[in-house]
């Protein structure tokens, strides 16, 4: 394990630590908890980003954590990016070595390619935008000489999306849901989706 500077750490003596200082009682206390869950209610414009970056610091400046050992998930990549710097504001360069602060999907990607073996993946897949997926099942539906107008790629991607929602594999389909496209050509349109 990495040995990261460690951050001004709490005083022994009871004092607050800087990263601490500048919050209110109720964030503080979030912040110094350190045994059990802690549970932040708060409406926008709060604090409560500025309480949860002063707890990851205390976590980490307490040694209660390394920084490789904490998940942190936003929902927008411009939430990360002012998080990361937040953190940085008072771990240092000891931010760089979390890798689990980001977006939900930025770290699922993550967590998936390092165990992409485990789903029947290689590291390497591609992630494919809205536009190309569509792009590609239009593709598919011309190779196979579909009518575009009558079995729309739209819907073969709203069926896709439900099936894969479902756990479902072109194999998995039964007779009404393989059905529900080019009358009986679902299960074989999302393997050659699953493939392309």
């Amino acid at each position: 394990m990495p040995d990261f500077p460690a951050p001004p750490s709490p005083a022994e003596d009871g004092a607050i630590p800087p990263y601490a200082a500048p919050l209110n009682a109720p964030q503080r206390e979030a912040v110094l908890t350190t045994e059990g869950p802690v549970l932040m209610l708060a409406g926008a414009g709060t604090g409560k980003t500025a309480a949860l970056t002063a707890r990851l610091a205390h976590l980490i400046a307490t040694r209660r954590a390394w920084p490789s050992e904490i998940l942190c998930v936003t929902f927008t990549n411009k939430a990360a990016r002012e998080m990361r710097e937040r953190v940085g504001r008072h771990i240092g360069d000891a931010v760089d070595g979390m890798p689990w602060l980001g977006t939900f999907h930025s770290i699922g990607a993550r967590m998936l390619r390092r165990h992409a073996e485990l789903v029947g993946l290689q590291s390497n897949y591609t992630i494919i935008d809205t536009d190309d997926q569509l792009r590609l099942l239009k593709q598919l539906i011309q190779e196979n000489d579909l009518d575009e107008k009558r079995w729309p790629a739209r819907q073969l991607a709203g069926l896709i999306d439900r099936w894969k929602n479902r756990g479902l594999n072109p194999g998995d389909l039964d007779a009404v849901e393989n059905e529900a496209y080019a009358n009986g050509k679902g299960a074989q349109f999302y393997k050659l989706y699953q493939t392309g």
